[in-house]
């Protein structure tokens, strides 16, 4: 069922490509009409899901016992983790557990410290969600080794099969196509936090809200900070006015990259936007009917980032940074999707302070892919900051 997900998935997307140009034009009825039918789709996704999670239920008893068996083993695996996070002391089995567990991962190493349980991976990535990251813009390609490579086709580039007109002939040979191969290293990314011991004697649950708000905090700073080094090696211009990030989607891109544009910018970027209006005193940002909390230009999506982290420069004239481009084309994750923990109550300044000091890994490489499928500019900005 997943290449029927994936095709609904697409018509979802240019439904609502086409919902935000209609809104745009003012054609607010056909939108509307637009929208009914991409929740028509997503209705459809949506009963797909439930008919793969019956498919689940009638499966074997020894499937299910296994699964079983595998939720055992993963709570075993969370308990034992808290134990070695509180410096409780632990069992042949807990360290046997720890043991299997790390001895699964190829990246953990002397100082990686415990993988983090799951569960709570899950609920830091759920976490983040509701912030601003930017790695949800990018393309994410799930690794399992520290290093390896990928070939990619750049989409602005693939060639059409071959029409076969007669079943005894030789298939033509097709153009070469611009296969492209993207290595990657995976790189260690830590930091540290001192926690009073007395939350550590409280309930594994409050620990893990506190954990998942610290390390899904740090894990947002790092990837976007990552994701806008990548941005930021493109070649800039100067965007003249809201025009010329008109024509930036209309020539620069590659009309197959301008379908899933974005516009990236910080706060004073969108304060410049903000103010923008046409002849007849409308504003040129308009809201995003398919997600009311965000706005639209030129009838795609404009993404804020704060201004500590994307700053704007100059001093007398200020600039605001702004990009416009399919930035899933242009920018690529390996993640290694996990994070690891180490805590001690001896080392550092512990011991003096009377608390634990925890240290989080977590393990990613960003590449840039085609930097044909986004444009970095900036904009003068000086008259509205």
């Amino acid at each position: 069922m997943s290449k029927k997900r994936q095709e609904l998935k697409n018509q979802i997307e240019i439904l609502k490509a086409e919902a935000r140009q209609l809104v745009e034009e003012n054609k607010m009825t056909e939108a509307k009409n637009k929208v009914n039918e991409a929740k028509e789709l997503k209705n459809q996704l949506d009963l797909m899901d439930e008919l793969e999670a019956l498919e689940v239920q009638n499966a074997t008893g020894k499937q299910i016992g296994e699964l079983k068996d595998e939720q055992e083993q993963e709570q075993l695996y969370q308990n034992a983790f808290f134990k070695a996070l509180k410096g409780k002391r632990l069992t042949a089995e807990d360290r046997e557990i720890l043991e299997f567990k790390n001895s699964l991962s190829e990246s953990t190493d002397a100082d990686g410290g415990l993988i983090v349980p799951n569960d709570i991976q899950t609920k830091i990535n759920e976490y983040k969600r509701s912030l601003i990251d930017l790695s949800q813009l990018a393309t994410i390609e799930p690794v399992s080794s520290l290093t390896g490579s990928r070939v990619i086709e750049k989409i602005a580039t693939m060639t059409p099969l071959v029409n076969i007109t007669d079943d005894t002939a030789d298939i033509d040979e097709m153009a070469s196509p611009q296969f492209e191969t993207v290595s990657y290293t995976i790189q260690k990314y830590a930091g540290w936090l001192p926690i009073p011991n007395d939350l550590l004697k409280d309930s594994d649950q409050n620990i893990i809200n506190y954990l998942k708000k610290w390390i899904g905090k740090k894990s947002i700073v790092t990837n976007n900070t990552l994701f806008l080094a990548i941005l930021n090696s493109l070649s800039e211009k100067t965007f003249a006015d809201y025009k010329a990030i008109k024509k930036a989607l209309n020539v620069t891109l590659d009309p197959i990259h301008a379908v899933g544009a974005k516009i990236l910018t910080n706060q004073d970027g969108f304060q410049y936007l903000d103010t923008l209006e046409d002849k007849n005193g409308r504003p040129l940002l308009k809201d995003d009917i398919t997600q009311p909390t965000r706005k639209i230009l030129f009838g795609k999506p404009v993404i804020v980032v704060p201004n500590s982290q994307l700053s704007t420069t100059g001093t007398t004239t200020k600039y605001a940074p702004i990009y416009v481009g399919d930035f899933k084309e242009g920018v690529i994750k390996f993640d290694r999707q996990r994070y690891e923990i180490a805590s001690t109550n001896v080392g550092g300044t512990a011991f003096r302070k009377d608390r634990t000091e925890l240290r989080v890994i977590e393990r990613e490489q960003y590449k840039a892919w085609d930097s044909a499928a986004v444009a970095r500019g900036k904009i003068d900005v000086t008259a509205v900051v």
